[in-house]
């Protein structure tokens, strides 16, 4: 088995002077790792894999018409994923427990992009029907509860339509569980991560209407608890300038890691207290992952030349040294899986 794991990402480039797409995978236990590469005709952005088929996954463009599935096995996409004309899918989606359905996150274009939650056949993806996600612009989802639940981070839109919210949704009854309201409206419900024992970080960018130079924002709400959002200290918050893209959270020793491409900045923060850990210093960071052994964080990143993966030990937070440049993974997200053959 796997050590380190495979890092997979969504990425554009350049080649024979025209732009290009591509899901970017690397074998992290290689000795000298480089990415291969799985075209594509889209920006990939989230990725969903199969719970019966480690080697297959759902992939989703943000704001666009895009999604196909991937065999890992023999990197080729093996589906294209269509929706209505009349939607666009919204980068995320999730395989229900038992790999039978895939959900995905879609807003209505034709009504003032109103979130839905669209529900396929697992394996055809064909489109079997609509659950609400219960707010407006759904975009990152994740299962919870051995698959019962769906949470479901909606942006909000645009500044004075819809609050931001994070919703708990049943999928049996489609009825809303629970409801997670940011403090501040000033600020959409983007990417989402959760603890085994129910904690939840939001990361936020300015809502639609503000200006993109304004703060983005991290909140979370412990199990049980308020959502609150880091405040301070003042010299950290002020980095925080636009999107607050990628979080992830070490259990191991409960702290929350959130990357500030635009801050130039990996924030590191108590899940308890939001109080702040550190700030890891580097150029444009984006998506966060771990190994499967735990003991690295892989951050997404370009320096002024290239795209790479840099590495910092999960425990001391101190640089690994361990780079893979290029990556091609000019995306939002990373993901880590085992993807190592077996006889």
């Amino acid at each position: 088995m796997a050590n380190k794991g495979h890092v997979l990402g969504g990425g554009a480039y350049v080649a024979g002077g025209q732009k290009a797409f591509a899901l970017a995978v690397i074998d992290l236990d290689d000795r000298t790792p480089k990415a291969e590469l799985v075209n594509l005709t889209f920006l990939a952005h989230g990725i969903a894999f199969d719970p019966n088929d480690r080697f297959r996954a759902a992939i989703f463009e943000k704001k666009g018409p895009g999604a196909c599935a991937v065999d890992l096995r023999s990197m080729v996409v093996t589906n294209e994923i269509a929706t209505l004309k009349s939607r666009r899918f919204y980068g995320h989606g999730a395989f229900s427990s038992d790999g039978k359905l895939l959900y995905a996150t879609e807003s209505m274009v034709d009504q003032n992009y109103e979130g839905v939650l669209v529900v396929r056949d697992g394996t055809t993806f064909e489109e079997l029907g609509t659950l609400p996600t219960f707010g407006t612009a759904p975009h990152d989802c994740v299962l919870v509860d051995e698959g019962a639940t769906l949470v479901v981070a909606n942006g909000g839109g645009p500044v004075g339509r819809s609050e931001p919210s994070v919703t708990y949704i049943d999928l049996k009854t489609e009825k809303l569980l629970d409801r997670v309201a940011l403090p501040s409206s000033k600020h959409n419900a983007g990417h989402l991560a959760l603890s085994q024992a129910g904690d939840l970080a939001i990361v936020s960018a300015p809502r639609e209407g503000k200006p993109h130079t304004d703060r983005g924002a991290l909140t979370v709400r412990t199990w049980g608890g308020k959502a609150i959002t880091a405040t301070k200290p003042n010299r950290v918050v002020e980095r925080m300038i636009g999107e607050t893209l990628s979080v992830l959270i070490r259990e191991h020793d409960r702290t929350v890691f959130a990357t500030h491409p635009l801050g130039d900045c990996v924030t590191v923060w108590k899940l308890d207290d939001v109080s702040l850990v550190e700030t890891l210093e580097i150029k444009n960071p984006r998506g966060l992952a771990t190994t499967l052994d735990g003991a690295w964080i892989l951050v997404s990143h370009s320096t002024e030349n290239n795209v790479r993966i840099a590495a910092f030990d999960a425990l001391t937070r101190k640089p690994v040294g361990v780079h893979v440049e290029p990556s091609f993974m000019t995306g939002s997200h990373l993901f880590v899986c085992d993807l190592q053959l077996t006889d």
